[in-house]
């Protein structure tokens, strides 16, 4: 019988040297397949054999690892969170102990339109709370598990220095998927719906009103009153004050 032999499986069981590896993850995340398959073949001394499914198996054994790793270092730093908590001081109001974490979702749809293949990405920001803070760090996932999204904004976080605690404001557009980030997220954290997520909320009424004024002649007097309300409504949410917000939708829809 015979049997392949590698002699440098052992050292190199990817087959590949590790710089290759992560050269060939980067062009892979970064653009079709084929095409980084093309890249290679016209810059490196590559085989015919490093095909586009050479490009994507690759690309994803890579992507594996760095999840298992960031699944890693979360497990670990939540081990060292008391102590963390211990040796720093928590000053109230301290600006340097707010953290923002943007977070939305985003459909990739397959070039074929008779095919099913269609997924989810989670796109997230994390930086730094305050007006005008540069910087911060983004990751992107494509599991809407609630581990995976919640170590991947830890992991996020902990670059823009946080330490288990602080000030953690989640903002989203209130889909349900990503209402399980602040339930994992360790506390305080808040959860408020973007203002443009809002306004979308609110612009529907604005446009049943102009209709039904241009559609009932006994209306259109009291369009100005109905359009004054509805900006109140936005101010009000705009500034924080939603339990009046809600109060004045209440009166409109009830008158």
């Amino acid at each position: 019988m015979v049997v392949a032999f590698a002699p440098l499986r052992e050292i190199c069981p990817d087959r590949a040297t590790s710089e290759l590896m992560e050269l060939t993850a980067r062009l892979g995340s970064m653009m079709p397949y084929r095409q980084a398959a093309r890249v290679l073949a016209e810059f490196l001394p590559v085989e015919p054999t490093e095909t586009h499914a050479t490009v994507r198996k690759r690309t994803i054994r890579i992507g594996e690892r760095l999840d298992d790793q960031v699944a890693e270092e979360e497990f670990h730093a939540r081990a060292q969170t008391a102590e963390r908590r211990q040796l720093e001081m928590q000053l109230p109001g301290d600006r340097r102990k707010e953290f923002v974490i943007s977070i939305d979702t985003a459909h990739v749809r397959s070039a074929d339109s008779n095919s099913a293949r269609n997924f989810e990405l989670v796109v997230a920001r994390c930086g730094r709370g305050g007006r005008g803070e540069d910087g911060g760090r983004y990751f992107v996932t494509s599991s809407t598990d609630q581990r995976a999204i919640l170590d991947r904004a830890l992991h996020a976080l902990r670059e823009v220095g946080y330490r288990g605690f602080g000030d953690v404001t989640v903002i989203s557009d209130g889909a349900e998927i990503l209402k399980r980030l602040p339930r994992a997220m360790p506390k305080p954290t808040a959860h408020i719906i973007d203002w443009f997520h809002i306004a979308m909320k609110v612009q529907p009424m604005q446009q049943i009103a102009d209709h039904m004024a241009r559609s009932r002649s006994g209306l259109s007097e009291a369009l100005p009153a109905i359009d004054r309300d509805i900006r109140a409504v936005k101010w009000r949410l705009w500034h924080g004050r939603a339990d009046r917000a809600i109060t004045d939708l209440e009166q409109l829809l009830g008158g």
